[in-house]
């Protein structure tokens, strides 16, 4: 039996009831309240919408690349694409780094401690057990131990994953910045039994793909006003009392708790008015200054008003976070995209410029703010 769940970005997303078993989860149920994109809201109202939408259509799509492919372990493919953001703290992608620094965890080793069973009702994993699908194989797609054949349907330079936020956050964001063609890549997309590449007829798709990426987060997940609303909360995360049990959390219920904080409630009352804080300062940030985040540590350690940025983040400089390294069957043999394509060559080089940034309060005193600039190590 089957039950057709109605979705804006793919139509009707079929599932089975082994996986509507999994969808029922307390745990699956948490992803209804947490936003896709964070604080986006803030200046795209419409982004509003959730990991679980993300979720679904994530699966599909992964459903459709491994029939193209025709790979085994279907089920455990799209049941790993249907959990791949389980373990997504409250906002997101948001407060990761945070959670991180703190406490050391990401959002994919949480996701595999729920399916494990060692946090939450562990009512994951018996869904899947009972469904005759192997518990194994799933965490090993999740945790990238799979062939990289499985994985990189899921986790990979050319995904279901990015496909489907690509298309999601353009269209409930409003910014109509996602016109590739995910048909016509599926279709380009072949495996030699041990890694997916694409034919070189289908370099143009693509680039389209990734001309999309770059402007939804230049656009988008980088928008400067997004980033301040995101480092105040932050900043109110800092200066409140919630321990590990902020990661459980969903979006509301966080900032209910950070509004009854003494030290951090009247942040959180600005950003619910939109009492953003402002860019103090901005320049341009060549190349990568040593011991630069600890710098940027213990400035906000001293200087509580204000925030320090880096966009795009610094972590982005590695390709495999870029996602451009594309094996292309070229002339008989695997290149690189990026040999053989000029514009995805230089939206990496464009993606590399970087601004460092100081936002806080309009008022904040000119004096103060070039005490600050004179910590900088530039």
């Amino acid at each position: 039996m089957f039950k057709n769940v109605q979705d804006p970005i793919w139509g009707a997303i079929e599932l089975d009831m082994d996986l509507m078993s999994i969808v029922d989860t307390m745990e699956f149920q948490r992803l209804h309240w947490i936003r896709q994109l964070g604080m986006c809201y803030t200046v795209f109202p419409g982004a509003v919408h959730t990991r679980f939408q993300h979720s679904l259509g994530t699966m599909h799509v992964a459903s459709l690349i491994g029939r193209r492919l025709e790979s085994e372990n279907i089920r455990e493919i799209t049941t790993a694409a249907l959990l791949h953001d389980i373990g997504h703290f409250p906002f997101s992608h948001s407060f990761e780094n945070y959670f991180m620094k703190k406490y050391h965890i990401d959002h994919e080793k949480n996701g595999i401690k729920l399916i494990k069973g060692e946090e939450g009702t562990g009512q994951i994993g018996e869904a899947i057990e009972e469904a005759g699908i192997d518990i194994d194989m799933v965490i090993s797609i999740l945790s990238k131990k799979a062939p990289e054949k499985y994985v990189n349907i899921i986790s990979g330079p050319l995904d279901a994953d990015e496909m489907d936020y690509l298309a999601r956050d353009s269209y409930f964001s409003g910014a109509n910045l996602s016109p590739f063609d995910f048909q016509r890549i599926i279709n380009m997309m072949k495996t030699d039994g041990e890694r997916i590449y694409i034919e070189y007829k289908g370099v143009s798709s693509v680039e389209s793909i990734m001309i999309s990426r770059f402007l939804m987060y230049k656009t988008v997940y980088f928008h400067k006003t997004v980033r301040i609303a995101q480092k105040m909360v932050e900043r109110a995360l800092e200066l409140s009392n919630i321990g590990m049990d902020g990661i459980k959390m969903n979006d509301f219920q966080l900032l209910e708790a950070i509004s009854e904080e003494k030290n951090a409630k009247d942040i959180i009352q600005r950003v619910s008015k939109r009492d953003l804080d402002k860019v103090l300062y901005r320049r341009e940030l060549k190349g990568e200054p040593k011991n630069l985040d600890r710098i940027m540590d213990r400035i906000q350690e001293d200087f509580h008003e204000i925030s320090i940025d880096v966009l795009p983040p610094i972590s982005f400089k590695n390709r495999d976070r870029v996602k451009n390294s594309i094996p292309v069957l070229y002339d008989n043999e695997f290149v690189d995209i990026m040999t053989i394509s000029p514009l995805v060559k230089s939206l990496y080089k464009s993606f590399n410029r970087r601004e460092i940034l100081i936002y806080g309060p309009k008022d904040y005193g000119r004096e103060q703010l070039n005490k600050v600039i004179g910590f900088l190590p530039f």
